[in-house]
Parts: structure tokens; C-alpha cells; sequence
């Protein structure tokens, strides 16, 4: 397994977390770069349904992730998701699994807490992650824990701060296993 599949399974997470509202319609995407490192996001949700594609070239050759997924609730808080993901390994290889997805989203009265948990069968991959958001000032604070059954683990903090009048933010964060920093934009219609 190369730190490329790795990163990606992180990726795909980010995709779920990029719609804290779960109730929403929209889109998402997202570029991160780090000296090392290139992860590009796209997520579209409509209803009960969401589909997603993840570029990334972790330190290794690229790889792109697709997902596809439907949410359901259970009489619960917690928000569910279950689907299909294919992973195009190096561009080459594919790899086919089931992508299980728990999340919940909590407003507050300074913004949000967004709690995420999810467990692919590709390469037995798993990630968490915990996200506090602020209104004013508008900025979230991610960390975020991830592995597979190789071996690889990595934690990242990372922060956005919201532009102005704008869906986007700038990030900037720090992969502390992988010891490299990254900056990125995302714009979220959520």
C-alpha cells in the first residue's frame, strides 16, 4: 500500500465532513497543497444521495478516489452513510470496497461541533475526525486521526479561516506522522 492510497481514504473522509449541515443540498471542493503533496476534492449531495472524486499524489504516484453514497438517519442524531467506493490505485490498479460513514452536526451558540467516523473495506481504512467551528470569528479547527491495516497512521491539525462575503475559506494545517504542512482553499455551498 502506498502513502498515496493512504492519503486518499483521508480525502474521501474530508468529502462527508465537507457538509456539516447534513440536511443540505450543495457542493464542496477542495485544494490542498503541501511540499510533498496534492489532494483536490469534489462533493455534490443532493437529497439522500452524495457522489464524490478525490485526486491526490501523497508523496508517491496519483491516485483518484470515486464515491457514491446514501444518508439515513435512524430515528437518531447521528447521521449515516453507506456506498460504493473505487479507488484507481497509481492510476492503474482498481480497487473496489463499501464505505460506512457515521456523522453528526451540532450548532452551538459559537458555531458548531462536527463529529465524523468512518471505516472503508479498501485496505481496511478508517479516519475520525473532530471539527469545533466559530462564527465570529468565522474559523474551524479540524483534527483528524487516520490508518489502514498497513501500518499507516497520521494525525492532522488543520484550521480555515472563512473569507469574507464569500462560501470559501483558506486552510492551513499540519500532518504531524507525515511532518509536513499543507495550505488549500475549499468552498462550500452547504
Amino acid at each position: 500500500m502506498t502513502a498515496g492510497n493512504k492519503t486518499m481514504r483521508y480525502a474521501a473522509a474530508m468529502l462527508v465532513f465537507a457538509a456539516p449541515a447534513a440536511q443540505a443540498d450543495g457542493e464542496f471542493y477542495q485544494l490542498d497543497l503541501g511540499e510533498d503533496t496534492t489532494t483536490a476534492v469534489i462533493s455534490v449531495e443532493r437529497d439522500r444521495l452524495s457522489y464524490g472524486m478525490v485526486f491526490s499524489d501523497y508523496t508517491g504516484p496519483e491516485d483518484l478516489n470515486l464515491t457514491a453514497s446514501y444518508k439515513f438517519s435512524l430515528g437518531t442524531p447521528v447521521t449515516f452513510r453507506v456506498g460504493p467506493a473505487i479507488q484507481l490505485e497509481g492510476l492503474e490498479t482498481v480497487k473496489g470496497g463499501i464505505r460506512f460513514v457515521a456523522e453528526h452536526y451540532q450548532p452551538t451558540s459559537f458555531g458548531s461541533v462536527f463529529l465524523l467516523g468512518e471505516a472503508t473495506t479498501i485496505d481496511r481504512g478508517y479516519f475520525a475526525l473532530a471539527a469545533i467551528g466559530f462564527d465570529k470569528p468565522d474559523v474551524t479547527f479540524e483534527f483528524s486521526y487516520l490508518g489502514d491495516d498497513d501500518g499507516f497512521r497520521d494525525k492532522v491539525a488543520a484550521v480555515a479561516f472563512g473569507i469574507p462575503n464569500t462560501k470559501a475559506s483558506f486552510r492551513a494545517g499540519y500532518k504531524l506522522d507525515s511532518e509536513e504542512s499543507f495550505i488549500g482553499i475549499s468552498i462550500n455551498t452547504f
